[in-house]
């Protein structure tokens, strides 16, 4: 139990601090500038050995811990040139921290990275040659391709399954960045992930939410009228959740129940706490799903980043 707590706290903190982290990065126009050099080094860690990383081998690895291979190769361009962007966005942000650093380990450029040992377990030694070649050419053809908003890199953010729409960051984080308004993503609707409904004896669901938040007095006789729903997006995603008197934000919940979104709703079914959530991760950006949908109705992965991130332009660095 306490393994798992300390899981869940450290999620939730993750989660508490995106908004703060987002809003140090855009109240700092210098964080975002565009990225003139590409003179620096990454490193990955592991078992206690440091290895250099050529930056598109770096690349093949975090396209293949963050977008299942089997997807179709424009969504995986799509996601090799987001992968690009975000890194470099990071590299500047640090860069313009510190000017003289030029190494960087894997883990501060924001996404998860796996190594090739690492893609053979997951991939299986079946799919482990034809999958890299996949990647490897993604990552080729979109040489050097980034996405730039009035000549800045952006923070390409994205998630695995939506609801039908994207968010407004800001409505989610409550921060106006341009290029992350609320588009369509109808498609999602058909992922085998978009619905997961839980249900909990209203009990146990009381223990697990008095380890994360102690200070709540709430029993299985009043937990539906002690626990509600006070505000969502336009969208649907909840925003904040009252529980007794204390009010927390919906990704706080939704990360403490193990929740795959904060677009739930909770309702009594015959005295057991029934939990309906859909789509999977934060629901703003590009969402993974609608991507490969999209390449399988004939979109190019430019037409793709275009539609998910609005106005932004796909341009390529010279190295």
């Amino acid at each position: 139990m306490k393994k798992i707590l300390y899981k869940l706290v450290a999620v939730i903190i993750a989660v508490l601090l995106l908004p703060f982290i987002l809003t140090l990065v855009f109240s700092n126009k210098k964080s975002h500038y565009f990225l003139e050099t590409m003179d620096f080094h990454i490193y990955y860690e592991k078992d206690g050995i440091r290895q250099k990383l050529d930056f598109d081998e770096y690349l093949i690895g975090v396209v293949a811990a963050n977008m299942p291979a089997g997807y179709h190769i424009e969504a995986l361009k799509a996601q090799a040139v987001i992968s690009r962007t975000y890194a470099l966005y990071n590299v500047s942000l640090l860069s313009e921290e510190n000017p003289n650093k030029k190494e960087f380990t894997a883990s501060e450029l924001g996404l998860s990275y796996i190594d090739l040992d690492e893609m053979k377990r997951y991939w299986g030694s079946d799919n482990y040659v034809s999958y890299f070649t996949k990647l490897e050419n993604c990552v080729h053809g979109t040489q050097n391709e980034v996405l730039i908003y009035e000549n800045n890199l952006i923070l390409p953010v994205f998630f695995g399954t939506g609801t039908g729409h994207t968010r407004n960051a800001k409505e989610a984080w409550g921060i106006d960045i341009p290029y992350l308004k609320t588009v369509s993503s109808k498609q999602d609707v058909t992922s085998i992930h978009y619905l997961k409904i839980t249900e909990y004896d209203t009990g146990i669901l009381i223990g697990i939410l008095k380890q994360v938040y102690p200070s709540i007095n709430i029993s299985e006789d009043s937990f539906f009228k002690e626990i509600s729903i006070a505000e969502r997006d336009s969208t649907g995603y909840v925003l904040k959740v009252t529980i007794d008197d204390l009010t927390i934000s919906g990704e706080e919940f939704a990360a403490s129940l193990g929740l795959n979104s904060n677009h739930f709703y909770i309702e009594d079914y015959e005295g057991k706490a029934r939990i309906i959530c859909t789509g999977v991760g934060h629901g703003v950006g590009l969402s993974q799903y609608g991507a490969n949908a999209m390449a399988k109705e004939g979109y190019s992965y430019s037409e793709i980043l275009s539609h998910y991130y609005s106005g932004v332009k796909l341009t390529t660095l010279d190295k």
